[in-house]
């Protein structure tokens, strides 16, 4: 083989080698924008696209399904984004399904985004427009940071007034921390507040019994009535005891006199010595009026006597009547009729 058949042979060899490889990437261009196989198109609206390319890669749940086929102004304030979609993952895409423009990577190219629909069952159709989030600008991100670092600032100074504060002598959290007498100051009142805790962690169930009386205060009407005529008592006895007081305390009164008139005092004294020898004066007659040989102790438990004095009694009662009526016949007598008109004249003279 001459040296000019060598060289054709290789140049041979270049141009097959390069149409393959061109072959081979329009290939994989092509599946990369899915110029092979079945397609469907769907459509979003973007009031900004962020750097979104005609060519950029559409995912869904983080897997490539097609690209960006075309991006166009529908006003002044509003783009149009046509996606080429692989038809076999059109039944994941449901019509509530959202677009909306990411990275890829962090600092990566742009991608459109698509979260499949939740509540919808109803499959999109070729030429769908799909609803769109807004994106997320970079601005908005370094606003966002921008914001955080003032307030790290803030946060950081009152930081440092706070450590002032604490490492103050004088401070509460510094005594806490250096002064052993505040701190066991500190433990006896949280312990005492423990036992106070229990206490009354004790003494709530007996609140809460149904027989109780503040439960019944709080839910038996008629218990509560009571306790407030009783409160009501209360207060009347409170405003009589007052009046009573008040008059005790008043000059003119007998308890102040017999407690502030000495005179006065000598003469009680004096009444009460006296009622002491009446009342023995007066047992020691009790005493006789219950002896049995006594006349009234007589008449009184002897019957035979009293009715001896009843007999006596009636039979006065008797005579009376007789010489009464013995009087009336003497006056009708003629003999001594006479008599009894003198008489009348000398006892009306």
């Amino acid at each position: 083989m001459n040296k000019e058949s060598i060289n054709l042979w290789k140049l041979g060899m270049f141009v097959v080698i390069g149409i393959l490889l061109f072959i081979i990437t329009i290939y994989f261009i092509g599946i990369n924008r899915n110029m092979f196989g079945s397609n469907f198109n769907l459509k979003s609206e973007f009031k900004n696209v962020s750097g979104l390319k005609e060519g950029s890669n559409v995912r869904l749940s983080g897997i490539n399904i097609g690209t960006v086929s075309k991006i166009e102004f529908i006003s002044d304030s509003l783009v149009l984004v046509k996606l080429l979609i692989k038809d076999k993952v059109q039944q994941y895409i449901k019509t509530d399904a959202t677009a909306s423009i990411g990275s890829d990577g962090l600092v990566g190219d742009k991608v459109l985004i698509i979260s499949p629909g939740t509540t919808s069952k109803s499959i999109v159709k070729d030429n769908d427009i799909i609803a769109s989030n807004k994106a997320i600008e970079l601005e908005d991100i370094m606003n966002s940071v921008k914001k955080s670092t003032d307030n790290a600032e803030i946060i950081t100074k009152q930081l440092v007034g706070f450590s002032n504060r604490m490492n103050d002598n004088n401070g509460f959290l510094s005594k806490l921390m250096t002064n052993e007498d505040f701190a066991n100051s500190i433990e006896r009142t949280i312990a005492n507040l423990e036992v106070s805790t229990k206490e009354i962690a004790k003494f709530a169930p007996k609140i809460n019994d149904p027989e109780g009386a503040v439960t019944k205060l709080f839910v038996d009407k008629n218990f509560a009535n009571r306790i407030e005529n009783t409160m009501s008592n209360l207060q009347k006895s409170s405003k009589d005891l007052t009046d009573f007081t008040t008059k005790i305390n008043n000059e003119n009164s007998i308890l102040t006199k017999l407690m502030t008139d000495k005179n006065f005092a000598d003469k009680f004294e004096t009444t009460l010595k006296n009622i002491e020898i009446s009342s023995n004066e007066l047992a020691k007659f009790t005493v006789k009026l219950n002896d049995e040989n006594n006349v009234l102790s007589k008449l009184i438990d002897n019957k035979r006597l009293g009715k001896s004095i009843d007999t006596t009694i009636t039979n006065l009662e008797t005579g009376t009547k007789g010489i009464i009526e013995l009087e009336k016949a003497a006056k009708n007598n003629f003999l001594l009729r006479g008599y009894f008109k003198k008489r009348k004249k000398n006892n009306n003279n």
